[in-house]
């Protein structure tokens, strides 16, 4: 298989940019992270995807665009991302309790990707995620006070925005269900993107 994807690779002209789509058009790399009876207890031949965590910085930035905030990074312009770090001079909290390396050395095994019940406290009840979530320009508080769309439009805004897929109609009826019974609506907007950002599908790359 390597060797028909160098000889691919020099054939194309050395592009990069074929290398990648003739990967991620490949059955294999599409291959589904669901288990059948087959593969259900493999754990080391790649015969279905392996959910993995999102890395820390991929992680802080995704809930950055789900509530519409920003990390400050201190001395970094507005609207840093956590990708675009240049060395651990502008390190936060979210970032190390996430396994983000210190780059001791070169070598990317200093990476933490085990889960820990720190990085399930930060999530659930912090007050960095918290402030993201009410942040007055954020996305709870403008789809809270949008009167112009309707609450379907909205949530499969929410939806679109943290998981790239439109919302099942049992998951619509669920978010429904909550706005309808909750007064403040930029409130329940608040708990249902709180709620999103906890769940595998947002946490995990499947």
């Amino acid at each position: 298989l390597l060797d028909a994807l160098a000889a691919d690779f020099i054939d194309s002209g050395f592009d990069l940019k074929h290398l990648v789509r003739t990967i991620c058009r490949s059955n294999v790399y599409q291959t589904s992270s669901l288990p059948h009876d087959y593969n259900l207890n493999d754990k080391q031949n790649f015969s279905r995807f392996y959910p993995r965590r999102l890395p820390a910085e991929v992680l802080l930035d995704a809930i950055n665009t789900v509530t519409t905030s920003n990390t400050d990074f201190g001395g970094l312009p507005t609207g840093t991302r956590a990708v675009q770090l240049p060395d651990q001079g502008s390190d936060t909290y979210f970032l190390t309790v996430f396994g983000r390396p210190q780059n001791d050395t070169a070598c990317e095994c200093e990476r933490s990707m085990e889960a820990n019940l720190a990085q399930s406290l930060h999530l659930l009840n912090s007050e960095e995620i918290q402030t993201k979530l009410t942040n007055d320009a954020g996305r709870a508080s403008v789809l809270g006070t949008d009167a112009e769309r309707s609450h379907e439009a909205k949530i499969r805004e929410i939806y679109l925005t943290a998981f790239a897929r439109p919302p099942e109609p049992d998951e619509v009826a669920v978010a429904m269900a909550h706005i309808e019974k909750t007064e403040n609506k930029r409130a329940a907007y608040e708990d249902i993107l709180w709620a999103l950002v906890n769940t595998k599908e947002f946490l995990f790359n499947h």
